[in-house]
């Protein structure tokens, strides 16, 4: 058993995942730790880049990578395929770096409190830190994607049940959020945003957009429609979980999205929002299944560091 799998996922983050790996080997400290990297999506060499991180420093690294471009089921692979045992499970977006007490931190936070299911990091720059790291820290409630730890035992409850999170779901870290929140049963279990913790000391960085900069521009563009997407898929599955639990969820979340325009209509948006909720849904309207195959996670190598000999690379 490992003390930590770290999961983190990637889709075309070569500029950054060097920087990533580092974070996460400083933060490792003297325990046994497996970095599961699942490069979903991505077209750039950032498995090559971590590969060669990983060796540098010495960590343990398995490298998946999936053809289809998709956080959430990149999510449930993990969970159902991917993860080794471990007495703890971290998740981290590959364009962020964790500080070196991260980890530890949000291991003390899930051993110390044990009416918590779910621990959380906070951003150390960016709008993002000025936003949510009081209200997180103070009362919980949030979940951030970039950098949280979840409970073995809350894993084992939610791969026995045969849970998923919708396939193309922006906010899948949202709703892995509210499950941790209703300790996955939202018609018996009251809402408790206390039960995700939060600690000071796990903090991480992320790459700050810039007005000057068209990639960026034109990222920030997108983000706008995603959360139009992520606004509708909300409303979705308030509409689903109350009545029918988690199991009610489909498979897909472009099927819920329009299962709820169907009964209850286009929510009403502001004047600025209405042309990105357009394009969201126009993406909703012609989104395409992925192919079977191109959904699943295929080992493209393993790094085991053997203490004083030179890292062994198996490939497959």
């Amino acid at each position: 058993m490992w003390d930590w799998n770290v999961a983190v996922f990637c889709r075309n983050e070569q500029a950054a995942i060097a920087r990533c790996i580092g974070g996460i080997a400083d933060a490792i400290g003297g325990r046994r730790v497996l970095i599961t990297l699942i490069v979903n999506g991505s077209t750039d060499d950032s498995a090559v880049v971590a590969l060669q991180a990983a060796e540098r420093r010495g960590v343990a690294l398995a490298v998946y990578t999936i053809g289809f471009g998709d956080k959430a089921n990149a999510i449930n692979r993990f969970f159902y395929d991917l993860r080794e045992p471990a007495r703890y499970y971290f998740f981290i977006d590959a364009y962020a770096k964790i500080s070196p007490t991260a980890l530890a931190a949000l291991e003390t936070c899930l051993a110390t409190r044990p009416d918590i299911v779910a621990a959380t990091g906070v951003a150390a720059n960016g709008r993002t830190m000025a936003r949510n790291t009081r209200p997180t820290l103070s009362w919980g409630g949030h979940l951030h994607g970039q950098l949280h730890a979840l409970r073995a035992d809350f894993l084992d409850r939610f791969t026995a049940r045969k849970l998923r999170i919708p396939i193309g779901l922006y906010y899948g870290d949202g709703l892995i959020g509210s499950m941790a929140m209703h300790d996955l049963d939202p018609i018996n279990v009251e809402w408790k945003t206390q039960r995700i913790g939060g600690s000071s000391d796990a903090t991480y960085e992320i790459p700050e957009l810039s007005p000057f900069r068209w990639s960026d521009i034109k990222r920030q563009f997108h983000r706008k429609i995603r959360q139009q997407r992520g606004r509708l898929e909300n409303l979705a599955i308030r509409s689903i979980v109350y009545t029918k639990n988690y199991e009610g969820l489909p498979e897909y979340a472009d099927t819920m999205i329009t299962s709820y325009l169907d009964h209850f209509g286009r929510p009403k948006v502001s004047a600025l929002d209405r042309y990105f909720q357009s394009l969201a849904l126009r993406q909703v309207r012609f989104a395409q299944r992925p192919e079977p195959a191109s959904m699943r996670p295929v080992l493209l190598c393993r790094l085991n560091p053997v203490p004083t000999a030179a890292p062994q690379l198996q490939t497959v």
